[in-house]
């Protein structure tokens, strides 16, 4: 070290600041052992500049430094931990926070940038060489994968990895046909036709994915034991829930709801691999050949996460040291593995809502844990096995901005603070103006954007599409009296509970405001989004969903669109236990499902909503109340042009043998709404007449709300519009989504 610091020392006079920089380090895929970090003599590893910048702290210099890639693959073998050394001093005086997100830009005070005009890739991937052609092929590969497939070695160290990567992506790990679950089991045991699963040499390599028993969670599960004479397996880690059959309105029977993934017998189209770890064989049929035939440019991946940004974490105590101020711009992070499942340690009860996540674990390209102050701009998150970015527990004042994430086998973006108690510091983040599409491309269920534990965030002007499930979360979900081994129960943070307070669980409006005060995701902004293509591999998720969180949530002027799952319950839906959000100037097109616009659990307010062109006419209602009281809900200047054959308007569910109070449409503050079908002008006779006579909806009418241009997403009013007469807001979708 005391070398470097001389190094470091003889070379500050030589580099001029740059842009406000004090000093700037060159990298590059083709540097050496013998670089300066120059731009002539730049180093070869992104670590050496680290290492540099860090004997530049040391010999005195405190000014912001400039970390500078060049185009190429910067390949990183393992995690990159960048710390409390690497961030700005701590700042004095108190933080002053803006109402929403972020605030002032800071400038950053260690920054990661690519070189002007050029693509820098960091990379996880660890090159895979020694490719031959398979002349002896193992009888159990498929007759049609024969003389196609190309065998090598793991690299040298690797001990397993769950993707693999080519030039053009994420390679398919060889998945077969699936099968249906022939009974009940539990959530490590499972029933299988004669012939599904095999107890293979290579067990311990096998995985299933599952769906178990439930509409919206999936699970990768690697086995145990199989019995292939009962037609019984085991599962070294548990399932979410009891593997068993689905409910016959979500699936139908005999359909696959079990897949088994990294088998030779399941090898037989181009792209597919298997990785047997005993015998250390990588077999491969190639999608993207050299000119010989074999497989080029292929990468397997040696982590989960590239880089951590990371301060000192006061788990147990009130408060952590946050690592400040370090950038990242223009560059792409790939190739990372998914954090697989291997048994119960370290899992169960960790899991956030439904699991759909998994608490403090490193399952994303780039990680903040205790982080202020820090910013993703002009990035991109493609091609992993795992999450794009994660915000851990301490997380305030950051930003992602003008990023894509795009073909990730898990989640987007995750927020994600404390469990539930009084420790509430994930808050004021922005996550604005990314473009997030093709995720949970691996794990079904797994979202483009969730704000967990983590409030008065400005999601504002992101993009969303394709998503395997539900595209934007703000949910905790987590009672103080759940188990530990339950959904979440090890995220509760017990000592900071009041006694009264310990064994509160769901029930109702006045129960949540007691518990109201653990629950941090409260008072997040998302608004101007463009949300569609949700729910295309699950079944009962949403565009927008907002569960068992805290207070003021603000969903408001997003575009929800194109959503044409069979089993999309809604494009917005306020699910369990949920209450006090705003719904507010949304416009809702062309979108499928049991309710067509807005589902609500509990007491919100709807407001200046437009639901148009829905492609089915809802039986459980374009604005559907359920299960829970909604008494003082505001529903109040919507627009709802139904389905030609019409549909509920507004509905009230309750649930199978529900025996509490349910929704009645009589208890909330509804009125000034606009209802219109062209196919039936009487559609709204006997709502109308059953409000009004209990004093609501006096001034709704029935009418053509005369939208400019609705097929160019103009709604805005013609003259003449009863919108105008009852006070209703126009809408433009073209300002809704991404800026250019």
């Amino acid at each position: 070290m005391r070398m470097m610091i001389g190094k470091i020392a003889s070379l500050v006079a030589l580099i001029a600041p740059l842009n406000g920089f004090s000093a700037e380090f060159h990298v590059a895929p083709h540097g050496n052992d013998e670089g300066d970090g120059s731009l002539e003599r730049p180093y070869g590893t992104l670590t050496e500049a680290v290492e540099a910048v860090r004997g530049l702290r040391q010999s005195g210099d405190t000014q912001p430094a400039q970390i500078l890639l060049r185009e190429g693959r910067h390949q990183l073998d393992e995690t990159l931990l960048l710390g409390i050394q690497d961030g700005a001093p701590a700042a004095s005086g108190e933080t002053v926070f803006e109402q929403y997100g972020a605030g002032e830009i800071i400038e950053p005070y260690l920054k990661f940038a690519a070189y002007p005009g050029e693509k820098p890739v960091l990379s996880g991937g660890v090159p895979v060489t020694g490719w031959r052609k398979l002349l002896d092929p193992p009888a159990e590969l498929p007759s049609t994968a024969a003389g196609k497939v190309w065998v090598a070695e793991m690299p040298e160290g690797m001990e397993r990895f769950y993707t693999l990567y080519d030039g053009k992506g994420r390679l398919k790990r060889a998945r077969d046909s699936g099968f249906a679950y022939t009974k009940a089991g539990n959530k490590r045991t499972l029933h299988f036709p004669q012939g599904a699963l095999k107890d293979w040499d290579n067990l311990e390599d096998v995985e299933i994915q599952a769906r178990p028993g439930r509409a919206w969670t999936i699970n990768m599960l690697p086995l145990a034991t199989v019995d292939e004479q009962a037609g019984v397996a085991t599962t070294s880690a548990s399932a979410t829930y009891g593997m068993g059959p689905l409910p016959g309105y979500l699936h139908k029977a005999g359909e696959s709801v079990v897949w088994v993934e990294n088998v030779l017998e399941a090898l037989d189209e181009p792209g597919e691999w298997v990785v047997n770890t005993k015998t250390r064989k990588i077999y491969l049929w190639p999608s993207d050949p050299a000119d010989d035939g074999s497989p080029r440019g292929i990468l397997a991946p040696a982590t989960t996460e590239l880089v951590r940004v990371e301060g000192e974490i006061d788990y147990e105590g009130p408060a952590d040291k946050a690592v400040r101020g370090i950038a990242f711009e223009g560059l792409s992070f790939s190739h990372a593995d998914r954090w697989a499942w291997k048994s119960d340690e370290g899992r169960v009860g960790w899991g956030m809502q439904h699991d759909w996540e998994m608490f403090d674990r490193p399952t994303a390209l780039l990680r903040f844990r205790g982080a202020e102050e820090c910013r993703v701009s002009n990035c991109r998150f493609v091609d992993s096995g795992g999450a794009g970015l994660r915000l851990d527990l301490h997380a305030q004042r950051n930003r992602i901005v003008d990023s894509e994430f795009a073909h990730l086998g898990e989640a987007g973006i995750l927020l994600a603070g404390y469990g539930p108690g009084t420790k509430d510091v994930n808050h004021h983040n922005d996550v604005v103006n990314n473009h997030i599409h093709h995720f949970s491309e691996i794990t079904w269920h797994s979202p483009g954007l969730w704000a967990w534990q983590s409030g008065r965030n400005r999601m504002v002007h992101n993009e969303f599409s394709h998503s395997g499930y539900s595209a934007v979360l703000i949910t905790t979900r987590v009672e103080p009296n759940r188990e530990l081994d339950g959904e979440g129960g090890r995220t509760i943070r017990r000592h900071e509970i009041a006694a009264e307070d310990q064994q509160r669980s769901r029930g109702g409006y006045e129960n949540w405001k007691k518990r109201e005060k653990y629950n941090h995701a409260r008072h997040n902004l998302l608004e101007y989004n463009d949300i569609s293509h949700c729910v295309q591999l699950l079944s009962d998720g949403n565009g927008i969903y907002v569960s068992g969180t805290g207070t003021g949530n603000i969903v408001r002027y997003n575009h929800v669109h194109d959503n044409l799952a069979e089993h999309f319950p809604a494009p917005i839906r306020c699910d369990d236990d949920q209450h006090e959000t705003l719904i507010h100037g949304n416009i809702l097109d062309h979108n499928g499902g049991r309710a067509a616009g807005i589902a609500t659990k509990g007491v919100n307010d709807i407001t200046n909503n437009f639901i148009v062109n829905s492609t089915r006419a809802p039986n459980k209602g374009y604005i559907s109340f359920e299960w829970a009281p909604v008494r003082g809900s505001k529903v109040q200047r919507n627009i709802i042009v139904a389905h030609p054959d019409g549909g509920v308007a507004m509905g009230e569910t309750i649930r199978g043998g529900q025996t509490s109070e349910g929704p009645k449409l009589e208890t909330t503050v509804m009125d000034f709404n606009l209802y219109f079908n062209p196919a039936d002008e009487a559609w709204m006779n006997a709502h109308l007449s059953r409000m009004r006579a209990a004093g609501l909806e006096k001034a709704s009418r029935f009418g053509d709300p005369m939208f400019v241009d609705p097929e160019n997403g103009d709604f805005g009013f013609q003259p003449g519009s009863p919108a105008l007469e009852l006070g209703i807001e126009p809408l433009d979708a073209s300002k809704m989504g991404r800026k250019k």
